[in-house]
């Protein structure tokens, strides 16, 4: 996906409009079933949603401490480019915070519109002093030098089940991550945006105290 910034903006806007079960309802009807990232994958920061292009990267557990990726993680740092968001495959590691506010600071000086952790996250405190969203497995305060290691970005990841691709979209709220193929996210959209205007459309009808049979006969199949 080959968007100008302003068109990357509308996109993330309209996103941000609707909700991630809609999208990954959307997904799977088009036959795309591993979209959405595993469920422990939740928002740790009180800014809790987030969309953009994913700008992959892909870590490992190590054991050493005199292992310092310090200059992988400047270059990947100076990489990162406006509308996108950081997500992170951290290769099972565990025992460690794979991101914190140094971190968020810099992306978001750089554009970055929040971070999608396969991993541990600290400096919360510090995090939502900024409004950034940060999604992860888990919060832990160690450091990740000397235990994980920077290997690669802007490549082909895994979480779960979800192949990430570079410029994939990517869309988080309350209820999760959902990854959307870059080629489709367009498509997608439309597609959500209908199902969100006749679920509303829905939902006020079964305030008013219409059935259900009668409201789903109207508004057709969700």
């Amino acid at each position: 996906m080959n968007l100008k910034p302003d068109h990357l903006d509308e996109l993330c806007r309209r996103y941000l409009q609707l909700y991630t079960g809609a999208v990954a309802d959307m997904l799977d009807k088009g036959g795309y079933r591993n979209q959405v990232l595993p469920a422990a994958i939740k928002p740790f920061t009180q800014a809790g949603r987030l969309a953009g292009l994913a700008f992959t990267g892909q870590g490992y557990p190590c054991d050493d401490s005199s292992h310092n990726d310090t200059q992988t993680r400047l270059a990947m740092l100076e990489a990162i480019t406006p509308g996108t968001v950081s997500v992170w495959a951290c290769g099972g590691s565990v025992n460690c915070a794979h991101w914190g506010e140094m971190m968020s600071t810099a992306a978001r000086e750089r554009g970055c519109t929040g971070a999608v952790i396969d991993g541990g996250v600290r400096d919360l405190g510090f995090i939502d002093e900024l409004q950034y969203p940060v999604f992860a497995r888990f919060a832990c305060s160690a450091s990740s030098v000397g235990r994980w290691d920077i290997q690669e970005y802007q490549v082909s990841i895994q979480i779960g089940a979800t192949v990430i691709q570079p410029n994939d979209f990517v869309f988080g709220d309350a209820d999760g991550v959902v990854i959307v193929p870059q080629a489709i996210a367009m498509d997608v959209l439309t597609a959500s945006e209908d199902v969100y205007k006749r679920e509303t459309a829905m939902r006020a009808e079964l305030r008013r105290g219409v059935s259900v049979k009668s409201a789903f006969e109207r508004f057709g199949s969700l």
